[in-house]
């Protein structure tokens, strides 16, 4: 006689698996949520040095973003994506953050520092080990220093645009002025004034210089030295500057003398 427990009790042999592997399945879906938020949130500094640093960049972004009141994890999730465009988005507000860091003072190796606490060198850091993340330093430091390089001759190219009254790109710049020295080299001299007319720091500007299709040229074809493009760099702002303050200021009367004629020409 077949004992009438035992569709019972396969029955409830079956369901105490089937829950047993639905509490598994729920414990692993909550282990890889539990993963995927801590893998979308920023790495804390780890040391008082890089806290600062990120403070620093958030400072700088919220000037180019337009957002005063920004804070780093609001930051850190509208530019952290694996999307492309996202991605697009994020090295765009690297390129604009470095130029706006080179503009106000800092040594491109200070900005370099900066773009490491950025969305977008966060982001890909994230999940790394301490090994694997030593590994990827390299890269993410080769991809800093060159969108530090973009910044300084976009830079350039903005001053050089003011100062001929035209509108140019790098690559078209580089080819209308490596032609002759004596043409680079006046071109430089018209972007160190106007760098300093417009209240940048000696400093800033001579790294700045170092970035113009001469010194491109000296450096990659003529394989100058960097220390002596350096002191080319300096010298050139130096002798800038001696011009400037040698320029005689026109006199209160002399301006309305000159105003006076101009007034009279247009008649």
């Amino acid at each position: 006689m077949t004992d009438a427990t035992e569709p019972y009790q396969e029955s409830q042999s079956k369901a105490s698996a089937s829950q047993a592997g639905g509490q598994k399945g729920a414990s692993e879906a909550l282990a890889k949520n539990a993963a995927g938020a801590a893998a979308s949130q920023p790495r804390e500094p780890e040391t008082e040095k890089a806290r600062s640093i990120r403070e620093q960049y958030l400072a700088f972004a919220r000037v180019v973003v337009g957002a005063s009141a920004l804070n780093y994890l609001s930051l850190y999730e509208r530019y952290a994506s694996d999307r492309p465009d996202v991605q697009q988005a994020a090295q765009a507000l690297d390129q604009n953050l470095a130029k706006l860091a080179l503009q106000a003072g800092n040594a491109p190796r200070v900005v370099t520092q900066l773009l490491a606490q950025g969305p977008f060198t966060q982001f890909q850091t994230r999940t790394l080990s301490p090994e694997a993340k030593q590994a990827a330093l390299p890269g993410l430091l080769q991809y800093a220093q060159s969108t530090v390089e973009t910044a300084q001759r976009q830079r350039f190219v903005d001053f050089a645009s003011t100062v001929t009254g035209k509108v140019w790109n790098y690559p078209d710049l580089y080819r209308e002025h490596v032609g002759s020295d004596l043409t680079a080299i006046q071109l430089d001299q018209k972007v160190a004034a106007a760098a300093l007319k417009a209240g940048e720091a000696p400093e800033a500007i001579a790294a700045l210089l170092q970035h113009s299709p001469y010194a491109r040229f000296q450096r990659e074809v003529r394989q100058v030295k960097p220390e002596v493009l350096e002191q080319y760099a300096k010298g050139t702002v130096a002798q800038v500057q001696e011009l400037q303050s040698l320029r005689p200021v026109p006199s209160e009367k002399a301006q309305q003398r000159s105003q006076s004629r101009d007034r009279s020409v247009d008649r």
